[in-house]
């Protein structure tokens, strides 16, 4: 899920071929809005949007009582399998992406902790306490391990996927792909812009952006990233984007008061707890939305430190990855840290101290 993204105008100059013009679509999708702005002669079909919109949200809306998902959690058997129809893949691709950071991570990334979020308040329950047996008894259950929850992919004779089987190990497991489903939705959107053969756009979900091509004015697409304030909305700074996916994760808006202290939301399924570091919000760019969603999660389970330590990590292995963290300094103010090609790419609108770890 993230916070700290909107895109900004083109501005009133433009550069646009003979016949071509600025489309806009905008509307309420997943609980959040979307904004697909693009360059071209012809207007797509709304329609085609919405329709993608809704592959996802009936498969992975936790929150619609009869999507796929929701039924999935409320199926209590562990004796046979859930049977997941699947016609666009929906639930092949995000269970392979999940468990590639799932590894990739090391177990920072989960997508058991729906019972876990729940626990610590973060759902519709709000509770005073939480114990250490509290936590180990939801553990048991609310983990990304084959024994426990699993899915399959059922083809045809010719090997074309037709759908698959989830099964559980226990019947409480529950899932949310909350921490990857917008920004695959956002690499979708964009599917359906380059089946239609536009060139130049930006596609935004809940703050998960996708872009390519060029802005109105010729130049590369204007993100910006919000300073993580709780109260309020101010920017930090600028960044210039084209052809990549951008996503940030925080949690300086959603939190519980638990065990006298106030916690964030982020839950690191290591522990089964709410992390406790300075790392507020964190910005990862990458060429699929939906991987950018998700590492960006993982940088907030990991922390400042260990998050820097593992995107340094993944660009050795060769991956187009970049990264940028904003920390609390312990004062009432911010520091920042970010891997060099996206540090000389900001354009600040209140510079930050950089992080000294």
């Amino acid at each position: 899920m993230a916070w700290a993204f909107v895109a900004l105008g083109c501005g009133e100059k433009t550069s646009l071929p003979a016949g071509q013009q600025i489309w806009v679509h905008q509307g309420e999708a997943q609980g959040t809005t979307y904004t697909i702005k693009y360059v071209a002669q012809d207007s797509v079909p709304q329609s085609a949007f919405e329709q993608e919109l809704e592959v996802v949200d009936v498969e992975m809306n936790a929150w619609r009582p009869e999507s796929v998902l929701s039924r999935f959690n409320r199926f209590d058997r562990t004796d046979t399998v859930f049977e997941v129809k699947d016609p666009r893949q929906v639930w092949s691709l995000l269970w392979d992406i999940s468990s590639d950071v799932h590894r990739e991570s090391l177990g920072a990334f989960d997508v058991t902790m729906a019972p876990l979020m729940r626990l610590w308040g973060f759902r519709t329950e709000h509770r005073e306490t939480v114990t250490q047996a509290m936590v180990d008894s939801v553990r048991a259950f609310a983990r990304f391990r084959t024994d426990v929850v699993d899915y399959n992919d059922v083809e045809d004779e010719q090997g074309r996927r037709m759908g698959g089987h989830l099964s559980k190990g226990d019947p409480r497991v529950q899932l949310d792909f909350n921490a990857v489903a917008q920004g695959y939705t956002v690499d979708g959107l964009a599917e359906v812009l380059e089946s239609h053969g536009v060139a130049h756009a930006m596609v935004e979900l809940g703050g998960e952006v996708k872009c390519w091509g060029q802005n109105a004015e010729g130049k590369p697409w204007r993100i910006a990233i919000d300073r993580p304030q709780a109260i309020g909305r101010s920017l930090q700074a600028i960044l210039p984007v084209q052809n990549t996916s951008v996503c940030t994760s925080g949690n300086y808006r959603k939190t519980s008061m638990v065990n006298g202290m106030r916690l964030s939301h982020t839950i690191d399924p290591r522990t089964g707890a709410p992390v406790q570091h300075g790392l507020l919000s964190a910005t990862v760019m990458t060429p699929s939305a939906a991987y950018a969603d998700a590492y960006a999660t993982v940088c907030m389970v990991l922390g400042p430190e260990s998050g820097a330590a593992w995107i340094d990590s993944l660009q050795r292995e060769g991956r187009d990855v970049e990264a940028m963290f904003i920390m609390d300094d312990g004062e009432e103010g911010f520091t920042f840290w970010a891997t060099p090609t996206m540090r000389k790419s900001l354009n600040w609108l209140q510079e930050l101290p950089l992080h000294q770890p």
